[in-house]
């Protein structure tokens, strides 16, 4: 399903830095919230749950899976280049970069969502979507 978004003017679009706070924002929402494998809400989410909800409130539908939104968006070089809200990529694993090196993510089955620091060696990709 494809979904189009009229914009009226050019003021009417939201700038990178509001978006990139919104993502930021709409993730923390999701702050303690238990690790459910293939959840998308309160009751229970997974990373790659956790990141499509967090672009979906912005206006931005990214691919469920994270083997798909590790190779979708626009490629990010380094994490000195991130800016919050871009996805880093892990294998198997997606989280929200916030900055200073942090991630907001849902890392594994007994866990819950958190901000962690950013694992540097074990990145695959970094996705930007904004």
């Amino acid at each position: 399903k494809f979904e189009f978004r009229m914009v009226g003017s050019a003021d009417s679009v939201a700038s990178p830095n509001t978006t990139l706070n919104a993502i930021v924002a709409e993730a923390r929402k999701y702050l303690g919230v238990k690790y459910v494998w293939g959840g998308n809400g309160f009751n229970g989410i997974d990373c790659s749950g956790l990141t499509k909800a967090a672009h979906a409130a912005v206006g931005i539908y990214i691919d469920r899976w994270s083997g798909h939104q590790a190779i979708g968006g626009k490629a990010v070089g380094s994490v000195a280049e991130a800016k919050p809200g871009d996805i880093i990529c892990y294998s198997g694993h997606v989280a929200i970069y916030i900055g200073n090196e942090r991630v907001i993510h849902a890392p594994h089955t007994g866990d819950i969502v958190k901000e962690a620091t950013v694992y540097l060696k074990d990145i695959i990709a970094i996705r930007r979507y904004w």
